[in-house]
């Protein structure tokens, strides 16, 4: 009995044991629950206060949160920040101050053109809206001496659930010379064909790594034939090319692609070909219309190589068309630096034409240029001048006249061109105006460029010209007029029309 009685003892000492172990347990459970639910109530609080604002401070603490996440790289400049609450939209800036003046304008007209294109499109809304575009950047240090800005803008609509969604992004990329602030462009860096071998490697990449939300599209963003893959950025000895959201893939989120030398062989120059351009000295551009023309461009393209110079060539659609050795000429314009701009297709008199036929002229020669160097050119000059704000509207590329008419079409003599060249003061800033048909034109240019040389003139092409000596964006649609191309001094400027 007594036996049994202890054993009963011990039993129950066991039993509550248990008990107590269990209640612990469940005392622990509940502390952890509790723990839990408090974490993640501050942390969807913290995940919904983040996603949205509604005043003024919190859409400061917004905008700096994006800064602060969606930055990869920040080699090279000094954050620049403008954050702007309103209703229905707001706006977060931060950009690099490079301290580099040409540099850090252009920068700045960047940011200020993306601001001004939100507010136009979004400003005039309903209070009850919320919209916000926010910019950041990647800054890069590469090779060379090169460095890169990456200007990342997206935009955020509020949906009904109260988040802030992106809806869209765009990318601008600016490559420069760290010490002359000259600007780096893609026939620089890359071997020629570089957009056939890079459509190959993107190809493949982008099919491996984003299969599920390639768009249908994606090809038409990488195409040889279509793309100049502008925005791209240098990371030492890698290149780093972006594409905006909704281009290659389906959703708006920003994609890079990261490339190394030994990823595609031959694509890169061993010496980035980078003409140094100073925005505090000299410049003049040379502009050739009506071409390309058998023997005499090629005449002039030799001249402008042995002299490491480039010009802006004003083409004829039809010419392109029809001259047998077009599609090597344009090519190796675009290969030297020289640029390409479009002429009308036939030499008609715009102002005699309904708005549908402005439009056929525009449309024909862009197509003939982009099938023989991949692209549309970005510039136009109206036959005999006769252009204004409409017809660059129809041509959507800005309008570029001349301040210096050297009437090569009507003397056909080289040393009428050159007088008049050297006649005409400071040149400082102005665009000359010659034609590519004629021999006694390759020969003034011949005679001209060691003289624009020797006078203290860098040689650049009219998008470098409004870049560098205006500040302008060259990219936008404008009309530069008779009176623009000028410098401060315009006591010796004469402008007349021409063919």
């Amino acid at each position: 009995m007594a036996r049994y009685a202890k054993h009963t003892f011990r039993s129950g000492r066991y039993t509550n044991g248990i008990v107590r172990r269990r209640g612990m347990g469940r005392y622990i459970f509940l502390v952890i629950l509790i723990v839990i639910l408090v974490v993640g109530g501050v942390f969807l609080f913290k995940f919904f206060d983040s996603n949205s604002y509604d005043d003024e401070n919190s859409f400061t603490k917004y905008a700096k949160r994006y800064f602060s996440s969606a930055q990869d790289s920040n080699s090279i400049g000094e954050a620049q920040q403008e954050i702007k609450y309103g209703k229905p939209s707001s706006v977060g800036l931060n950009y690099p101050k490079v301290k580099i003046n040409s540099i850090d304008k252009q920068i700045k007209i960047l940011a200020e053109r993306e601001k001004q294109s939100f507010l136009g499109e979004h400003d005039q809304g309903s209070k009850d809206e919320k919209f916000a575009m926010l910019m950041t950047y990647d800054s890069y240090k590469g090779k060379q001496n090169i460095a890169s800005v990456v200007l990342k803008t997206v935009v955020r609509e509020e949906k009904t659930n109260g988040k802030l969604e992106q809806v869209s992004s765009k990318v601008s990329v600016l490559n420069f010379d760290k010490e002359t602030g000259s600007r780096i462009y893609p026939i620089m860096v890359f071997e020629p064909g570089y957009q056939e071998k890079l459509y190959r490697y993107l190809d493949e990449y982008l099919k491996k790594n984003y299969k599920d939300k390639l768009s249908k599209n994606y090809k038409k963003y990488i195409d040889a034939k279509s793309s100049k893959f502008e925005n791209f950025a240098f990371d030492g000895d890698k290149v780093v090319l972006y594409f905006a959201g909704n281009t290659v893939t389906d959703d708006s989120q920003i994609i890079k692609v990261t490339i190394s030398e030994s990823d595609i062989k031959g694509l890169f120059r061993k010496n980035i070909n980078s003409r140094k351009i100073d925005p505090s000295k000299p410049m003049v551009a040379l502009t050739y219309d009506d071409g390309p023309a058998e023997g005499t461009t090629a005449k002039i393209l030799d001249i402008l190589e042995q002299n490491k110079a480039v010009a802006t060539f004003f083409e004829l659609g039809k010419n392109i068309e029809n001259v047998s050795d077009s599609d090597k000429l344009l090519k190796r314009m675009d290969r030297m630096g020289s640029e390409i701009g479009s002429h009308s297709y036939s030499h008609p008199n715009l102002f005699t034409l309904t708005d549908e036929k402005v439009k056929e002229q525009s449309d024909l020669t862009d197509k003939a240029i982009k099938s023989r160097i991949g692209y549309v050119p970005t510039l136009y000059r109206p036959p005999y001048g006769n252009g204004n704000e409409k017809t660059t509207k129809i041509f959507n590329k800005s309008a570029i006249l001349w301040s210096v008419d050297t009437l090569d079409w009507k003397h056909r003599n080289k040393d009428n061109v050159i007088k008049i060249i050297k006649n005409s003061g400071n040149l400082d800033g102005k665009v000359i105006l010659m034609h590519s048909l004629y021999d006694s034109t390759a020969e003034a240019t011949k005679e001209i460029i060691p003289w624009l040389k020797a006078q203290g003139y860098q040689l650049v092409t009219v998008s470098e010209m409004l870049s560098y000596k205006y500040n302008e964006d060259p990219k936008q649609v404008k009309f530069y007029g008779y009176n623009f191309f000028y410098p401060k001094d315009k006591s010796n400027d004469k402008t007349k029309k021409s063919n």
